[in-house]
């Protein structure tokens, strides 16, 4: 059987499978923060030969009291299997084949694999040699291309970089396309534009529980938009998207606000002191308002001989050759990083 012409480049995802004691390079959240709720699990009396409750109900309404915007009910919201599940509907709800998807250059790679799969043209808006993203460049591709959704990731993956709400807003008011916000990361910076959500005729914002929450393995993320955008991304939402196993643990993770915020305040003590490491050693990094730092080196097989001390990171290739990516870790799991780069770096010279 022929495969679909838009797909016929595609190769399928190819996750690293190495195993290292340090596992840095997927942006992951620490195990510690709701690993008893496995006992709860065991505990409850989740019926697991019936489907989910597919209003997610529970789950929407945890939502609502941790994000605790005026305004919002569960008619905003929408859930899904990850927020990258939630990104695919939204361009198979408003793209069709043809039309323009525009984003940024570097960013999450998946905003353009979803779009080839759709049939649509991608644009990727290139940054600058700085890695920054200038907004007016980007406004003026949005003009130039009239593209039907245009996908901000802020802070951006995989350079840390974030826009300022100022900047977003001069984005908005400046379009009529489909703005797409995914706020993945934006636990770790300052510029949400939540609770704008409601401004804005065009404006969708995505979160997951992936990155602050430690919770990638149950594959939850949400969308927060006003209730046309969400009814229409509703037509084409899977029944029974999110598993019951994963609506259990995300609707009682939501309810330990407290937890969430003091991990979020280490992870950007942690970042900082890595970063100032980092320098410190004649490594050239960047800043990052994320959960991770990226940095450049030109020393040959960084990654390989990371592994080889047991410390697993991501490498970049293409237009990012020499770019690597590290997960803020523990306060050990940092220190292993930065010891086995200083002995890298000591035996380079």
């Amino acid at each position: 059987m022929r495969e679909k012409e838009s797909i016929r480049e595609l190769r399928g995802y190819e996750p690293n499978h190495v195993n290292c004691k340090v596992k840095l390079d997927a942006n992951e959240g620490s195990k510690r923060l709701f690993k008893y709720l496995i006992k709860e699990i065991s505990d409850s009396d989740i019926d697991l030969n019936l489907y989910p409750e597919d209003s997610y109900s529970d789950l929407k309404e945890s939502i609502i009291d941790y994000i605790n915007i005026s305004g919002v009910n569960k008619k905003n919201l929408l859930v899904g299997n990850g927020s990258s599940e939630i990104i695919d509907l939204i361009i198979h709800t408003f793209v069709d084949k043809d039309e323009v998807i525009l984003s940024f250059s570097p960013s999450f790679s998946m905003y353009s694999i979803y779009s080839q799969i759709n049939g649509s043209k991608f644009i990727g808006v290139e940054s600058d040699e700085n890695l920054v993203i200038n907004i007016d460049n980007v406004i003026e591709k949005v003009k130039e291309n009239n593209p039907k959704i245009v996908i901000v990731c802020n802070p951006n993956n995989p350079t840390g970089t974030i826009l300022k709400r100022e900047e977003i807003i001069k984005l908005l008011d400046s379009t009529n396309s489909l703005v797409v916000l995914d706020e993945a990361y934006m636990d770790f910076g300052e510029e949400s534009m939540l609770s704008d959500v409601f401004k804005y005729d065009n404006l969708i914002v995505l979160r997951t529980l992936s990155k602050a929450f430690g919770l990638a393995g149950i594959r939850t993320g949400y969308m927060l938009s006003n209730s046309s955008l969400i009814n229409s991304v509703e037509k084409v939402r899977p029944p029974y998207n999110l598993n019951s196993l994963s609506d259990f643990i995300a609707t009682r993770a939501l309810r330990n606000k407290d937890v969430v915020k003091a991990y979020i305040k280490e992870v950007k003590e942690e970042r900082e002191v890595l970063y100032e490491e980092m320098i410190g050693m004649g490594i050239k990094a960047y800043k990052s308002q994320a959960n991770f730092i990226l940095f450049y080196s030109e020393i040959e097989n960084l990654s390989q001989k990371l592994i080889d001390r047991g410390v697993l990171i991501r490498k970049f290739g293409g237009k990012l050759e020499n770019y690597y990516r590290v997960t803020i870790g523990d306060k050990e799991e940092n220190s292993m990083f930065v010891g086995a780069i200083r002995d890298i770096l000591k035996k380079e010279k």
